[in-house]
């Protein structure tokens, strides 16, 4: 049944609870003029109950001629597909398909005998990347009066002119082909929008055409490659067109809400945004049904209008219900995780480029600042016992929140984890690690019980066992490394510009930077005592070495002993304005070396700040803790022991020693773009094994 030599086209002919249509479409591939070692046909029984696999296995067999050559043999796959769902049903189709082309049809189509072979010659000539074929209609029943040519679209025709021509449209849904690399590019079809039992969506189609188009791949029409789509009684009736209308206004408002995933704004609406959603709708309902229908009767009107009247207003009211479901209840069919990233208002630019780089990876991540709204987790709640969304807190300890915003926030996680949504928080450490004032150890508290609460940890770290001794905690903890962020920060200013804009003089050589804000007032006076001493050792004929905070120390509003020690050293420069993104340029530009000065506790430290200080080619001198052993690159970083000031001064030293240049490979390592998408990704995979996990 099988040949060696790989089939150009594989016909996916996807079907459910309908054994006579689709031996019939099955019976017209099989009278097809192109040869048979050119295509190949994959039937997908997608779970009927009718006796369809057995009936086109036993076609199948009848058909196999034993004695034949190879080539003069139909190539021909059963398979089984007991997920409902149309985009369930092409996927599998689509894992077997061994051709450079996918063509889809519909199981109650009937394809001319020069289809494939017509179809293929487009290709050819064309070089198109999808094409639809023109699909004609096979009345079995005689033709209403009342049905225009208006209405034929909704019975699968579909014929916009007599010539070949590239497509600014989608093409029909029952006959269509696209080249399986660019399926793959895309992702293939979405199970939101397809047809599944109960639910006959029709935008799968229009969708995948869109996401072509907006990817650059060019769609053609080609008139030559016809199929018959069948038109039974029961279809010839007015209530079918009304319930299409409102299965069209159900569809309309699934694509919007599928397009909002790409955007990450899918997942939390205010009451004033749905109100504007559905106002129109209800709008258009009243007048429709009120004043536009009862005129149209009462002038006696023709049925073509009346009954586009009905359709319309059924469309309306389809968008209304449907607008009025996301409300109750996010759609399960979605695929991929709805994520709620908990973080501080603080500017981040780590959980900025996260949520960026999760939102490419199509997951809908919807950002808050230190809550967590009911109506997300309401919509997002477990879906027939099955899990759909997460809430992440990035960095849980740089949330500011007063004893009632913790006890609301407890109250909320209790809520999540009643409606089955999952738990997973990022521990990326921060200065209120480092700090023993008691003004921060409810930060601090609710850092460690969020880790404990969580169904995973996620941790920059190569010493797990160090940084988490509590076994219990450390089997849900996922170590990933941390991107860089080569890209996403601006180029460094030239180090004569940053040197004269920050004031430093003229003779100025080795300078350290300390990012002031990410740290404790006396791990900075540590530093600066240490830069006295480098100071002291300084070789009066070499150049200055200078020191350079920037912001100001989080755990103190007035640090007076560091602006005492700063102003008695004319090397220390004090910069106490925060830098924001636009900044990190100048203060990198003016930079050698990254300092950072922590103590000897084992959770202290931020890798931040170092990857920062990395992408722009910096040295960073580091304490020896579990968040930094082992992520570092040994040319780049000096490490020194944190409780012993005199291995900070030697490595302090050390670091002026070193000269530090990102290589081709390093810069690549960097890239802030293919290095967050590579950490979503995972990310992602993450997400998907902890929700499919009971």
């Amino acid at each position: 049944m099988f040949i060696s030599t790989s089939p150009r086209l594989s016909i996916i002919l996807c079907t459910y609870n309908r054994r006579n249509l689709v031996l019939s479409a099955l019976a017209s591939l099989r009278r097809q003029t192109l040869p048979y070692h050119q295509f190949e046909v994959i039937v997908i029984d997608n779970g009927s109950t009718d006796g369809t696999l057995s009936a086109v296995r036993t076609y199948v067999r009848a058909g196999a001629q034993p004695g034949r050559k190879s080539e003069e043999t139909w190539q021909v796959q059963c398979l089984l597909e007991p997920q409902n769902g149309l985009a369930h049903a092409r996927h599998t189709g689509l894992l077997v398909a061994a051709g450079e082309i996918a063509v889809f049809l519909d199981d109650d189509t009937l394809a001319d005998p020069y289809f494939l072979e017509r179809l293929l010659q487009a290709y050819d000539e064309t070089g198109a990347d999808a094409i639809g074929g023109r699909v004609e209609l096979r009345w079995e029943a005689p033709r209403p009066y009342w049905l225009t040519d208006d209405l034929l679209d909704m019975l699968g025709y579909f014929a916009p002119t007599p010539t070949r021509t590239q497509l600014q449209e989608a093409f029909s849904s029952s006959s269509f082909s696209v080249k399986i690399e660019a399926l793959r590019s895309i992702g293939y079809f979405s199970p939101l929008l397809s047809k599944r039992l109960h639910i006959p969506a029709s935008m799968e189609v229009q969708d995948l055409c869109h996401r072509l188009s907006k990817a650059g791949y060019t769609l053609w029409y080609e008139p030559g490659a016809v199929v018959a789509h069948r038109v039974p009684a029961a279809r010839l009736r007015r209530a079918y067109f009304v319930g299409r209308a409102y299965w069209q206004g159900r569809s309309e408002v699934l694509a919007h809400y599928a397009s909002k995933l790409h955007n990450a704004d899918a997942g939390h609406q205010t009451h004033t945004q749905v109100l504007h959603a559905i106002l129109p709708e209800l709008r258009e309902i009243g007048y429709l049904a009120l004043l536009h229908r009862p005129l149209l009767r009462l002038a006696g009107r023709s049925t073509h209008e009346r009954l586009e009247a009905a359709m319309a207003q059924a469309k309306s009211w389809g968008r209304l219900q449907q607008q009025l479901q996301f409300l109750e209840h996010a759609p399960p069919e979605v695929t991929t995780p709805a994520v709620l990233l908990v973080r501080s208002p603080e500017p981040d630019a780590t959980a900025d480029v996260l949520a960026h780089a999760l939102s490419l990876q199509d997951v809908s991540c919807t950002q808050v600042a230190a809550t967590i709204p009911i109506p997300w987790l309401w919509r997002h709640r477990a879906y027939q016992g099955q899990s759909m969304a997460i809430v992440h807190f990035y960095r849980p300890g740089a949330l500011h929140l007063t004893y009632r915003q913790r006890q609301q926030l407890w109250f909320r996680l209790w809520l999540a984890r009643c409606w089955g949504i999952r738990i997973v928080t990022t521990d990326a450490g921060g200065w209120w690690q480092s700090t023993r004032n008691l003004r921060f150890l409810s930060r601090r508290a609710l850092e460690r019980n969020l880790l404990y609460t969580s169904d995973i940890v996620l941790a920059y770290t190569r010493q797990p066992d160090q940084l988490y001794p509590d076994k219990k905690l450390r089997r849900r903890v996922r170590c990933l490394p941390h991107p860089g962020f080569r890209g996403y920060f601006a180029q460094p200013v030239t180090r004569t510009k940053a040197h004269s804009q920050l004031g430093l003089p003229q003779e100025t050589g080795f300078v350290y930077l300390c990012l002031a804000y990410t740290h404790t007032e006396r791990e900075l006076i540590q530093l600066i005592e240490a830069f006295v001493e480098v100071k002291n050792k300084e070789k009066p004929a070499r150049t200055a070495t200078q020191l350079v905070l920037v912001g100001s120390p989080t755990d103190k509003k007035r640090p007076g002993r560091l602006l005492k020690l700063a102003a008695l050293n004319s090397a220390v420069h004090l910069c106490l304005a925060a830098p924001g993104r636009a900044d990190m340029s100048l203060y990198m530009g003016a930079a050698d070396a990254l300092v950072l000065p922590h103590f000897a506790r084992q959770t202290a430290g931020t890798l931040e700040t170092a990857l920062i200080a990395l992408s722009y080619g910096r040295v960073v001198v580091a304490p020896s803790l579990p968040r930094f052993n082992g992520m570092l690159p040994p040319r780049a970083s000096v490490l020194y022991d944190p409780a012993s000031r005199a291995s900070l001064l030697q490595a302090l030293l050390k670091a002026q020693t070193l000269h530090y240049f990102l290589n081709e490979q390093e810069a690549a390592s960097m890239e802030a773009g293919t290095g967050w998408a590579h950490y979503a990704h995972r990310l992602r995979k993450i997400y998907k094994q902890l929700l499919s996990s009971q």
